[in-house]
């Protein structure tokens, strides 16, 4: 128990000392900026860059004002419809119909037995035809 209490008062200690920093420099605009991260300083910046602690962590009125801000921004998105991304164009589905072979269509009423006798009864005729001028051409 006696260490319990211990290591609570350490970590206090510790959240209570530890100061984030704010890295602030000026761009070749004039404009002021602010990061958390010397990193994300630009390289041509960063000898420019001053430290400052962070405002946001040390006045209590700045803290408040970020967390209502935060506690707005969350309520406004959860009263804003779900956004749901869909692509800009979505092609019908297509519709794929067999092959057709020329003269494989029946008439209403047909059989296909019936179109089988048909065709075997027209290549008879055609070929009996064909015979036909064959021996006409050749008397």
């Amino acid at each position: 128990m006696r260490s319990l209490a211990i290591a609570a008062v350490a970590l206090c200690c510790t959240v209570t000392g530890a100061s984030a920093l704010t890295y602030r420099w000026t761009d070749d605009n004039g404009v002021v900026n602010f990061t958390d991260s010397l990193e994300t300083v630009p390289a041509r910046y960063r000898h420019k860059a001053v430290k400052e602690p962070d405002i946001t962590t040390s006045d209590p009125r700045i803290r408040e004002e970020v967390r209502q801000q935060e506690e707005r921004a969350r309520q406004e998105e959860a009263s804003q419809p779900p956004v749901v991304t869909t692509p800009d164009y979505v092609p019908p589905p297509l519709k794929v119909a067999p092959p057709k072979v020329e003269g494989d269509e029946l008439p209403q009423g047909r059989t296909r037995s019936q179109k089988i006798r048909d065709n075997i009864e027209r290549r008879k005729a055609e070929e009996e035809k064909a015979r036909q001028s064959g021996s006409q051409q050749s008397q």
